[in-house]
């Protein structure tokens, strides 16, 4: 990589961690720094908090989370001069983000459930990065459709509803998980902070469905979706935790993280999209659905609120809560009623604590 596209990457970057600093959300980058120990350094200009001068050749260029988008404005060509701290040797220091920029987490270290991207009230590009676009190709044509959602919960392993691994719509068949996507209008996306990197398109190796899966019923509806080729952790792609403990909070807000249509909404935006709803009793779920549909312990009930409802297009989506800072999947998106969005009518939903274990011992290591 030339010195030229050194600059300029290192040029969008910080204008990036500006913005980001002084704006509504912060991106965090990981821990560590770089330092610059050079005694015969000259000195032009002091570098900001979380920076340190360094030559543009030490300096990590961050394409974990940029792309050359982040460069069609000719501003950037302006602010070299505001960027450089120094020179020695006839090479350029530059004001570095201080960060381990290679890797979400620290090596050594198990992480899951944390977004890069932190903000009051912010819910854009990369606030939950471990939602997945679920692909069908249809071998006539090569017209790939993407009919649900899963989540990233390592590497190589999405998890979804049986449902949506097993679907095989108009002759269509499983073949691809999209991962870093956020409005699949848009490539890339970016917003006034930053450009998220490219998305993740991977081919799907084979798929983990439970043994005890009853199609007509959705009993034991989830699956592993193990993909050919690992997943780089970005900024937009990342790991959430799977919640362990079986005991339910009720009325606790979780979130539902996907692409489809909410209640209300005749047209399909192309946005990833959230709602919030209510954890409820198991037994409102069985009230509604028990005479057609058996509802057993092994799922979860949610929702009920009068135009709050994911109606179509968020199968395998996943259902979080928040714990001590961190993303836990508490569910999957399995069956909901034809009045979506009605009050008193919840929707169903794969329990991930009841079949921990199970995705564990299924799980490759």
């Amino acid at each position: 990589m030339g010195v030229m596209v050194r600059v300029l990457f290192l040029m969008c970057i910080l204008e990036w961690s500006v913005l980001a600093q002084f704006g509504s959300i912060s991106v965090s980058v990981g821990m560590g720094g770089i330092r610059s120990d050079n005694e015969n350094l000259s000195v032009r200009a002091p570098c900001p908090p979380n920076t340190s001068c360094v030559p543009i050749s030490s300096c990590p260029m961050l394409e974990d989370l940029l792309d050359f988008s982040c460069f069609s404005s000719d501003k950037y060509f302006h602010r070299l001069n505001q960027l450089t701290c120094g020179n020695d040797n006839n090479e350029d220091y530059v004001c570095c983000p201080s960060c381990d920029c290679g890797r979400v987490y620290q090596e050594g270290t198990q992480s899951c459930g944390e977004s890069m991207v932190r903000g009051v009230d912010y819910d854009g590009i990369g606030t939950h990065p471990w939602v997945a676009r679920i692909g069908f190709t249809k071998e006539e044509t090569g017209n790939v459709r993407f009919a649900c959602s899963g989540s990233i919960i390592s590497k190589r392993v999405v998890l979804t509803a049986a449902h949506c691994a097993l679907a095989k719509p108009e002759r269509y068949k499983l073949s691809t998980v999209v991962v870093g996507e956020w409005d699949i209008g848009r490539s890339p996306d970016c917003n006034d902070f930053f450009c998220a990197p490219p998305t993740q398109a991977i081919k799907v190796e084979s798929v983990v469905v439970h043994p005890g899966y009853e199609e007509k019923i959705f009993r034991h509806d989830i699956a592993l979706i193990l993909l050919k080729d690992e997943i780089k952790y970005s900024v937009t792609a990342a790991p959430v935790c799977l919640n362990e403990k079986p005991e339910v909070v009720i009325n606790e807000r979780a979130s539902l993280v996907g692409w489809g249509k909410l209640s209300g909404q005749t047209n399909v935006v192309s946005r990833q999209q959230l709602l919030e709803v209510p954890l409820v009793p198991l037994e409102k779920c069985e009230k509604v659905f028990g005479e057609s549909v058996p509802v057993h312990e092994g799922q979860l009930c949610a929702g009920g609120e009068e135009g709050k409802d994911a109606c179509s297009g968020f199968g395998g989506a996943p259902l979080l809560i928040k714990r001590d800072g961190k993303f836990l999947q508490t569910g999957i998106v399995s069956f909901g009623s034809e009045n979506c969005g009605s009050d008193g009518v919840p929707s169903v939903y794969t329990n991930i604590a009841h079949y921990y274990r199970w995705i564990v011992e299924n799980s490759p290591s």
